[in-house]
This record gives C-alpha cells, sequence and structure tokens, in this order.
C-alpha cells in the first residue's frame, strides 16, 4: 500500500484526499443525536466500522479512511457522544462526560444496526482505537457475531494514572460525584492548547500531527479536550470489565500495542488478550499511543499487519477458496 508522503501530507490531503473522500462520503445524524459518515464503494470487499478514541472525532480518521478504500473497504464511522459532531452530555462542550460507559457500547451497536447493515456490505470489521478500542471490546462482548473480526488499536482497558490505584480513582470520582461535581473537568486536564508542543503529543509523525491540529483550530467541534471525573470512574470500571470478560469474544481479534505508550497499560492489555479465545498481540515498536499517527516508517510496518488481518476475513466467508 502507498502512503501519502509526510513531506507532502498537508496538500495531499486537502487538495486530493479531502475531496476524494467528500465524493464518496454520505453523513447522517442518527437518532437526532449521533453524527456518522458513511464511504461506500461499488463493489467493496466488506466494511471496516470505526470506533474513535477519547476526543477524537471521524475527521482524524480521514487518511486511515482513504487506505482502506483504496484497499476495497467501504467504511463507516461514527462521533461518539460528547466527540466532534455529536450531541453532548456536559455542560461544558469541551469537557467529554457520559453517566455510564454502556450508553457508548449501546449507541454504538445502535448506529451499527440502524445505518450500516441495511447500507454497507459484509463482512463487516471492527476497528477499535483507545476509549473505541474499550467501546469495540464491550461490544464484542456483549454481541457476539456480528463483527467478522477486529482490529484494537493502543485499547484503553487500563488507564495510566501516575502512580494512583485505580481503586482509588474511583473512590475520589464518587466523591466528586457525590459532591455533585461529577460533570466538571479532572483536575490536571486543561482546556483546548491551539498550539501544544508535539513532543508530548501520542503521535510521532509532525506532519500527521500539523494537519489534524490545524484543522481543530478551524473547528470548535473538534476542541474537545477534557474529561469529567463522571467520564473517568466510568472508563476506569469498563476497562477492568472488558478484560475481565474478554472470554467472551468468539472472533478473531488483533491487538496492537505501541512501544512508547504513556495514556494506557501495556498489562491490561496482556491481560485482555491472553483470555480472547483466538487472539493476537503485536508489538509496534517505535510507536506512541496514536500507532496509525506515526511516521511512514512505523506504518510500513503497521498496515503489513493490519490489512493481511483484514483480509482473513474474506477467506473465512461461506463458499471462499482456501488460502493458498
Amino acid at each position: 500500500m502507498k502512503l501519502i508522503p509526510e513531506e507532502a501530507l498537508e496538500s495531499v490531503m486537502r487538495e486530493e484526499v479531502e475531496p476524494y473522500l467528500a465524493g464518496l462520503c454520505r453523513k447522517g445524524v442518527w437518532k437526532d443525536a449521533l453524527y456518522y459518515e458513511l464511504f461506500l464503494l461499488p463493489s467493496a470487499k466488506g466494511t471496516v466500522v470505526i470506533s474513535h478514541g477519547f476526543t477524537e472525532a471521524s475527521l482524524k480518521f480521514h487518511e486511515m479512511i482513504y487506505y482502506l478504500l483504496q484497499e476495497g473497504w467501504s467504511c463507516a464511522v461514527l462521533d461518539h457522544r460528547g466527540h466532534g459532531f455529536s450531541a453532548r452530555s456536559g455542560g461544558d462542550p469541551n469537557v467529554v462526560h457520559i453517566d455510564a460507559f454502556q450508553r457508548y457500547v449501546e449507541e454504538f451497536h445502535g448506529f451499527f444496526e440502524d445505518v450500516v447493515k441495511p447500507a454497507a456490505p459484509a463482512p463487516f470489521l471492527l476497528f477499535g482505537h483507545s476509549m473505541g478500542g474499550c467501546i469495540a471490546a464491550r461490544v464484542l462482548e456483549e454481541y457476539p457475531g456480528e463483527f467478522s473480526r477486529a482490529v484494537l488499536n493502543a485499547p484503553m482497558l487500563g488507564l495510566n494514572s501516575g502512580g494512583m490505584p485505580p481503586w482509588l480513582g474511583v473512590i475520589v470520582c464518587d466523591l466528586m460525584r457525590l459532591a455533585r461535581k461529577g460533570k466538571e473537568r479532572l483536575y490536571f486536564h486543561s482546556d483546548f492548547q491551539p498550539d501544544p508542543v508535539f513532543e508530548e503529543d501520542c503521535a510521532t509523525s509532525r506532519s500527521r500531527f500539523d494537519y489534524y491540529q490545524a484543522l481543530r483550530r478551524e473547528e470548535k467541534a473538534l476542541q474537545t479536550s477534557a474529561a469529567s471525573y463522571g467520564w473517568t470512574r466510568e472508563a476506569i470500571l469498563a476497562g477492568k470489565k472488558a478484560v475481565r470478560d474478554a472470554g467472551k469474544i468468539c472472533v478473531p481479534v488483533l491487538l496492537l500495542q505501541a512501544e512508547n505508550d504513556t495514556l494506557v497499560t501495556a498489562e491490561a492489555q496482556d491481560a485482555f488478550i491472553r483470555r480472547v479465545q483466538d487472539g493476537r498481540l503485536e508489538r509496534i515498536a517505535g510507536a506512541k499511543h496514536e500507532i496509525y499517527r506515526s511516521t511512514n516508517d512505523v506504518l510500513e510496518n503497521y498496515w503489513a499487519l493490519l490489512l493481511p488481518f483484514l483480509d482473513g476475513a474474506l477467506r473465512a466467508q461461506p463458499g471462499a477458496s482456501a488460502p493458498h
């Protein structure tokens, strides 16, 4: 697969990729609240359904969607509640709040049932990054058989809390909720920063970092940047539940682990994949948390793992010929 040269990324994205995607994109709002995008090819291999991460949105995955389309996969992506162009649950639009993590799971599955399945071709594959990886894991556990296989990209199964035990984090968040401050910004999270420090970001490609940061400066809907105490509590508990119930997953899972991840723990990912019946873990050398926004030398290895795994769903289809 041919990657966009990093030195020309901004111009190629704005002049070629985004116009191409706009010509295929079908935008909509599900249940009057949640924004989505569908990219449907006339004769696709199948459909990859994307579950994005914390403070992200569909627009952040346009480069990835472009590559998947070039490889013959239709795509679907939902802006989760509190993100992008979807409805917010808290008072401050820049703070992500959720009353229960289960809401993400049910809404994502509802979007898949109501929007994706009637419009897009099978087989259906699930791609989840970070928070979206935890949502994806919970969907696989609760709704077996809906997806043929899944890729979990640096999934949020255990938060890196800087030495604070998860149980203590839950207690702190519970106390804030009792004080009616559950929707307030986590004390060490900040408002949107228009000019963040690249070296402190989760991407390793400067051009990819700069491109999306410019989009964020232009569009307020992309400036979500902090968690509430309520969201943090739910995220901790959801990760623990995803690991505990991983044995319920009955489809192949590829977990891509970033070597230099500082946001989520490798230990929780290791524990999760050991419980998955048909699970495989690949550690991506040189990558930070946002593996899909790495430099091209890392992405070459990344896509060399990802694409054959997706194509494996085609060989598993009824009537498909055996692989050579």
